[in-house]
This record gives structure tokens, sequence and C-alpha cells, in this order.
């Protein structure tokens, strides 16, 4: 019995060098694209800017934000009333 020590990839037969480097361009062009990702997801800064426009540009969202702003005064104010008592 012969063992055959030609490298393989992901189980499959040896390939060719130049499928073997289009594998790896591949690969990096992937990987490059799950870098951008994790960097914009850890960017918190702009991920807030962005979300901040997004609402600003919503006149739904302008509509719940004013109704929370409005929800938590009304807690406040119940809050400082009671503790007044």
């Amino acid at each position: 019995m012969t063992h055959d020590t030609s490298p393989q990839l992901d189980g499959r037969t040896p390939q060719t060098p130049e499928a073997v480097r289009e594998d790896i361009e591949r690969t990096r062009a992937e990987l490059a694209d799950t870098v951008a990702q994790l960097t914009h997801k850890l960017d918190v800064k702009a991920r807030a800017q962005t979300r901040a426009q997004e609402i600003a540009h919503d006149p739904r969202a302008r509509r719940y934000g004013a109704g929370t702003v409005a929800l938590v005064v009304a807690t406040l104010a119940v809050v400082v009333w009671r503790k007044r008592r």
C-alpha cells in the first residue's frame, strides 16, 4: 500500500499550481472582507453616527424619540413628586 505525499486541499485531489493560486487569492479576498466587516462592527463611534443620521432622516424615529423623551421626563417627575411627599 502506497501513501500519496502530495498536498491536498480540503481532502480533495491535488490541484494544479494555478488552481492553488486562485484558491489563495479567493481566500485572501474573503479574509479581507471579513476583516472589514469586523472593523466596522468594532467602530462604535462610526456606527452611532450612522444610526443617528438614519434616525434624523426618519420621521417615525423622531416621533418615537419625542415620545421616549416625554416618557422619561414624566417618570422623573413622578419620582421627584413621590420623594417630596
